[in-house]
Formats: structure tokens, sequence, C-alpha cells
């Protein structure tokens, strides 16, 4: 699939309130799919302790455990991006993969404040309300990894042949990394990015481009076949075979304008993103 270059100012598209249509860098695709993964390990910390007790939870203690899975994940972003070496290497630079401790606050960022606002963190600490922070945090961070990870592939020319099984892949490994007793599935996060996202993309009066309309619509086709009308919770293992390179190399995304509810900060001892 071909992305159109932008035009010599690369400038930014005006759309309705529910997307924007932006010509982005490589990096920026990279840093989108590795910052919603950060929430998506962050979480399954918490989950992991199995006491819903903040002052438990390490993410680096979930990484290391579940190290294989990750390991596989990453492999299936690379391939979906086309990304390269210093692409990659993102997510090591947010540091959401590696050990730092997990707070109320962070989780509560993380599943777009929904629960109230206390000025006592005690509050925010209780079992009960991370619990419920921890579930809404899943909902909508795997929501937008689904997100992040289709747009990757759609702006680096992976084609659904070859992508839709890897995106398969690497969200039901995100949802088990997140996952407390079967609550989640790939399919039911499916469900959810579908409404939420492509009606924005899709409508008539989307100013979404041509080609990222056809690729957001043959990418959700093939993911209902392969995670509901297969009945497939986690998506097949990757395959050898890497994408072949874009003939044009402009990278374009198309994503929601409101904020997701990520948190505006980065763990102990991360260099700001500038």
């Amino acid at each position: 699939m071909r992305t159109p270059r932008s035009g010599a100012g690369g400038g930014r598209r005006e759309v309705g309130p529910e997307e924007q249509v932006l010509p982005l860098p490589e990096a920026a695709y990279a840093r989108e799919v590795f910052r919603t993964l950060g929430g998506i390990v962050e979480i399954g910390s918490v989950v992991a302790t199995g006491t819903w007790a903040v002052a438990d939870a390490f993410v680096g203690g979930l990484v290391k455990a579940r190290q294989a899975e990750v390991d596989r994940l990453l492999a299936a972003v690379r391939v979906l991006g086309g990304f390269s070496d210093a692409s990659m290497g993102i997510a090591d630079e947010l540091g959401y993969l590696r050990e730092y401790r997990v707070t109320a606050s962070s989780l509560l960022l993380w599943s777009g404040c929904i629960e109230e606002i206390s000025p006592r963190l005690a509050e925010l600490e209780r079992p009960s309300v991370v619990r419920r922070m921890c579930h809404m945090g899943a909902d909508l961070q795997l929501a937008h990894f689904l997100q992040a990870l289709v747009t990757a592939a759609i702006a680096g020319g992976t084609g659904v042949s070859q992508g839709a099984e890897r995106v398969a892949e690497a969200l039901g490994i995100a949802v088990a990394l997140t996952d407390d007793g079967g609550r989640s599935s790939a399919a039911a996060t499916f469900r959810s990015w579908r409404v939420a996202f492509l009606p924005g993309i899709l409508r008539p009066d989307s100013s979404a481009p041509d080609y990222g309309r056809a690729g957001f619509r043959a990418y959700a086709h093939a993911l209902e076949e392969l995670l509901e009308e297969a009945g497939a919770g986690a998506g097949p293992r990757c395959g050898e075979k890497a994408p072949e390179p874009m003939a044009d190399d402009s990278r374009w995304s198309v994503r929601p304008a409101p904020s997701d509810g990520s948190p505006a900060r980065t763990p102990p001892d991360e260099p700001g993103e500038g």
C-alpha cells in the first residue's frame, strides 16, 4: 500500500474533532506503540500481585517473568511497523519496561481519570479502587494499543495478509499481560476498538486519506475473522517472513485528537521525551 507524500511543508490537515491525519516519522509510530505498552505492563504488574496493592507491584519483575512473551510481542511490533533498530530502541528510552515502582496516581492517569481524584492518596490505594482502575485502564490502554498497532502497520506498508496475524498475536500477548482471571480478551478489545476508533476514520465526512480508510477497513475485517469468527483470543505465532519495504516511505497517522488518559509523566530516571 503506497502512502501519499506530504506537501513541502509537511503541514497538518484540518479535520474534525475526533481524529487527526498527520504525516509523522517512523519513530512517532514506535513511540505510540511503546507508550501504550507501558500502561499495559504497569497495570499487569499490579494484577500479578494478586493483592491489588500498588506497593507490591514492580514492572521489572513482571517483564522478567514474562520475558519470552514480551520478546515475541516486540518482534511482532518490529515487523508490523518495519521499525529500525533506532525506533525499537525507543522502548528502552521510555523506560516503561525497566524496573520502577508503580503508584496509584499513575494508575489513575492510565485509566483516564474516571475514578474520583482524592486529595488523600490512601483513598486511591484501597484495593477496591486499585482493582477498578486496573480494569478500566486495561480496557482503555488495550484499545489504544490496538489502534497504535494497526496505524503502525498501515503507515509502514504492511499489508493485511502479512500483518493481521501479527497484530492479533501482539494484542493477545498484551491481553495476557493485563489479564485478571479471564476478564479481558482480544476479541472484546477488538470490539471496543472498532466502535471507538473506526467511525471517526471511516465516516463519510472524515478527512482521512483514501489509503487510510482502505487500510483500517481491511484490517478490521481480517481481525474480525481472526479474533471473533475463528474464536481466537490470542493470535497465532508470528511468521518468519518480514514485510516488503514500502515504495514510498512517507508516514501518516490517523488517530483521535482527545487524550487517551496516559500519564503525562515518565518513570523514575527516565529522560524527557523532548
